[in-house]
C-alpha cells in the first residue's frame, strides 16, 4: 500500500531506526544524524545514524541494510552487527490525519575508529555526542519528534536516565511501547 494512503485507511505505517554508539572509557557515545536542510519534511532536524519507512514486500533487515548505505555509508558487514531491541509505537495527527506508526528499533555498537558519511544526501552532517549532549539535545525541540522517542528508549534503556530522578520515568516507558 502507498504510504501517504494509510492514515486514510487507519492503517500503521512502519520503519526502521538505528541507534549507533560506541564506547569510549567506559561512556557510550552516541551517533547523530542531521537532516539535509532541503528535506521535505523535518529539514536541518536531528536524526538517527540511519532511519527509513519499510516498504510494502519488503523486509525489516533488508531496510536497515538499505538504510544504512545509503544515508550513513554503512557497509553491509558492520550493518549486520545491529542488535533489534525492540519497537516504539505512537500515533500523530497532522493536516487533518491520524498517522499510526511503529518503529523497529536497532543498536549497532560501531569500533571507536568507526565514521559514517554522508550518503544519498538525506543527512547533511553527523555528530559523535556523549549522552548527556544527547539528553539536551532531546529535551528542547531539535530532533526529529519520532527521531526523539527512539533516543529516548536508548537513554532508558542505558540508565542514562535515572528512575528516582525523572518524574515521569514510568510514562516515558508505558508510553514508547503503546499498541495501536
Amino acid at each position: 500500500m502507498e504510504r501517504a494512503a494509510t492514515p486514510l485507511l487507519g492503517v500503521p505505517r512502519y520503519g526502521v531506526h538505528v541507534n549507533g554508539f560506541t564506547r569510549k572509557g567506559g561512556d557510550i557515545f552516541m551517533w547523530i544524524g542531521r537532516r539535509s536542510a532541503s528535506k521535505a519534511t523535518y529539514p536541518g532536524k536531528l536524526d538517527q545514524l540511519a532511519a527509513g519507512g519499510i516498504s510494502a514486500g519488503v523486509g525489516v533487515w533488508e531496510t536497515l541494510l538499505k538504510e544504512c548505505m545509503e544515508e550513513a555509508c554503512i557497509l553491509e558487514s558492520v550493518a549486520v552487527t545491529a542488535r533489534p531491541v525492540g519497537t516504539i509505537s505512537y500515533a500523530y495527527r497532522q493536516q487533518d490525519a491520524v498517522y499510526l506508526e511503529c518503529q523497529f528499533v536497532f543498536d549497532l555498537e560501531v569500533p571507536e575508529a568507526f565514521e559514517p558519511r554522508v550518503g544519498d544526501g538525506e543527512m547533511q552532517e553527523f555528530f559523535l555526542w556523549p549522552l548527556d549532549k544527547v539528553k539536551e539535545a532531546i529535551a528542547g525541540e531539535e530532533f526529529k519528534p519520532n527521531c526523539a522517542l527512539v533516543v529516548l528508549d536508548f537513554l532508558l534503556r542505558n540508565g542514562s536516565i535515572d528512575p528516582d530522578k525523572e518524574k515521569h520515568y514510568q510514562t516515558f516507558t508505558e508510553n514508547l511501547h503503546g499498541s495501536l
